[in-house]
């Protein structure tokens, strides 16, 4: 299969390095403390918060720490997935991503504001058109927010893969199928737009095979062009919540 056409677009009518359209909405379960759903392309993924809460400790062990503990779990929906056995909680992938989700989100927490706290961040895939695990990121960080949950900086991330000689962002589900090398890449979004080196990683993970050194550059360099894109749409996203939230309130007041 030809991913890439010599007029250089790809089966969906991308660039190479285009994203796909993204949309969110934030509220999306009134019986968490926070939730949001996040979409890239068809690809769909909800995530819920429960906390800030404390967390039951007993006598402290000697080096543990009273930082706030997050953990994430990660699941796809039955019907998430055509022609395929969606992943379960069960399942190695799930299992996984649910550790490599979890080590992110820490990171970006400002876990010492809130001691001895616990906060668990749920993420179900709805439709999974490729990318289902960027997507997740982006709405466990989406849902934090809504949560009011204090974070270091915007937390995003985006698949990069290899087909055809050419680096290719935001892989949808025909591309993961081609079994190329992919990247995921989860990165805080940092204050200056073109500077990348600033640019904190706080997660990466290349799955299916080897690349060489050159190919990889690419792919981690197209990589975090991407997360730029996703990161400052979320943090429109959430300046947006932030003024509706602080105009409702004020209006309640009065």
């Amino acid at each position: 299969m030809e991913y890439v056409s010599f007029e250089g677009l790809r089966l969906d009518g991308r660039r190479a390095n285009e994203t796909r359209r993204v949309r969110h909405a934030f509220g999306v379960d009134d019986r968490a403390d926070g939730s949001a759903r996040f979409e890239m392309g068809n690809t769909i993924a909800q995530a819920t918060v429960e906390g800030p809460k404390e967390r039951r400790m007993g006598p402290p062990e000697e080096g543990e720490s009273e930082r706030c503990r997050v953990e994430a779990t990660y699941a796809s929906s039955a019907f998430s997935a055509e022609g395929v056995r969606a992943a379960r909680k069960t399942d190695r992938r799930a299992k996984e991503h649910s550790s490599v989700l979890t080590e992110a989100l820490q990171n970006a927490v400002m876990g010492d504001l809130m001691p001895r706290c616990a906060v668990h961040v749920t993420v179900n895939v709805l439709c999974d058109d490729g990318g289902a695990r960027a997507a997740s990121v982006n709405a466990a960080t989406l849902a934090l927010i809504d949560a009011g949950v204090p974070m270091r900086d915007i937390l995003s991330a985006v698949t990069v893969g290899y087909l055809d000689g050419e680096t290719l962002v935001d892989l949808n589900k025909t591309e993961e199928r081609g079994r190329g090398p992919e990247l995921l890449t989860c990165a805080m979004l940092g204050e200056a737009a073109a500077d990348y080196e600033s640019r904190e990683i706080v997660g990466e993970q290349l799955d299916r095979g080897k690349t060489t050194a050159d190919v990889f550059d690419s792919m981690h360099d197209l990589a975090l062009a991407g997360t730029r894109v996703v990161g400052e749409y979320m943090r429109r996203a959430a300046v947006e919540r932030t003024r509706g939230l602080a105009s409702s309130r004020a209006l309640e007041k009065f």
